[in-house]
């Protein structure tokens, strides 16, 4: 299936589960919508996070650093890449597909309140970079959420409540941000992950999903993300959307003519996994100056190429060179 395969349903088979999960994450949005509203002055209150830098001492700074690099862009380079080459391709693409629509929506929302980060002192913040919501958050909440519906793992739910948890906390541990701007996190990450959920479940169920053809796919993979990238503001559109349309591209292509398994030796996987790696970041950080980010078309190109290769191109070679097999 080309589409989400995400089906109802979404949390648990038993339905007083089911409705318990909807309700609990619609019961968290509303609480931290309502923290905001009533209580916006202490959300971003600075005591709270210079309070916190005192749990910055030693090997616990490395520790909230390395929590926080979960939440990072090249670490969900790099995670969605290995999911796509060696582990199952489907849940690769729809996971990476979940991060970068969520992180668009992110940050057009940070680019409307353009709130600063908190003033602590010896934390640098990024120039042009803004708090509110907390990107980190938001996209944990949707990314680690949706794995979580996808797997149906009891074990891996409970990883998905650290996860986001402590990612969200080493936020303000590290100084980057308010209290208010993980609230807002929640408050917009939670439905963005259900309305995706419904949104794929519904085409399931319509039967839309059949009328959606390769060549339409092809044309919407590409004119969606710049269409968007023309109308949204900011520098960081053309490169999360740059990377959406080249690794959609690259996947329904993929899914239709090459087929690639994703199964091999573990010895195979290692090296699919070292070399797909340092060809993507050859293309994302090596080609930064023949195609700069500033320049909205090029950096777009570059991230495109990104996704194209992870999706596309190092299943090709894998598969070439002997490393995969081929679908019969």
């Amino acid at each position: 299936m080309l589409l989400s395969p995400v089906r109802k349903p979404f949390f648990s088979e038993d339905q007083r589960r089911e409705s318990f999960w909807i309700k609990f994450l619609l019961g968290v949005t509303f609480i931290s919508a309502a923290i905001l509203i009533l209580a916006w002055p202490l959300t971003r209150s600075v005591e709270l996070i210079a309070f916190l830098q005192n749990l910055r001492l030693g090997p616990v700074e490395y520790l909230f650093r390395a929590i926080t690099f979960l939440g990072d862009d090249e670490f969900y380079m790099i995670f969605f890449s290995v999911l796509i080459w060696c582990v199952n391709k489907s849940l690769g693409f729809w996971g990476a597909f979940v991060l970068l629509s969520s992180a668009t929506v992110s940050n057009l929302i940070k680019d409307i309140t353009l709130l600063e980060r908190p003033p602590i002192e010896g934390v640098t913040h990024p120039e042009g970079s803004y708090a509110f919501p907390s990107g980190h958050t938001l996209t944990a909440v949707t990314v680690w959420g949706y794995l979580g519906v996808r797997l149906k793992n009891k074990n891996f739910w409970i990883w998905v409540f650290a996860a986001v948890i402590l990612i969200a906390f080493s936020r303000m541990v590290l100084g980057y941000h308010f209290l208010g701007d993980i609230l807002g996190g929640f408050a917009f990450g939670i439905p963005f992950l259900l309305l995706f959920l419904w949104v794929g479940n519904l085409l399931a169920e319509k039967g839309l999903i059949d009328k959606f053809t390769t060549p339409l796919l092809l044309a919407l993979s590409i004119a969606v993300p710049v269409f968007l990238v023309a109308v949204l503001p900011g520098a960081d559109p053309p490169k999360i959307l740059g990377y959406l349309a080249g690794a959609s591209f690259g996947y329904i292509i993929e899914k239709e003519k090459l087929r690639m398994t994703v199964k091999s030796p573990i010895y195979f996987q290692i090296f699919k996994v070292i070399a797909g790696v340092v060809v993507l970041f050859g293309i994302i950080v090596g080609l930064g100056g023949l195609l700069p980010s500033d320049v909205t078309p090029l950096g777009f190109i570059r991230y495109a190429l990104g996704g194209v290769w992870v999706t596309l191109g190092a299943p090709y070679l894998f598969t070439s060179v002997g490393l995969s097999s081929r679908e019969s």
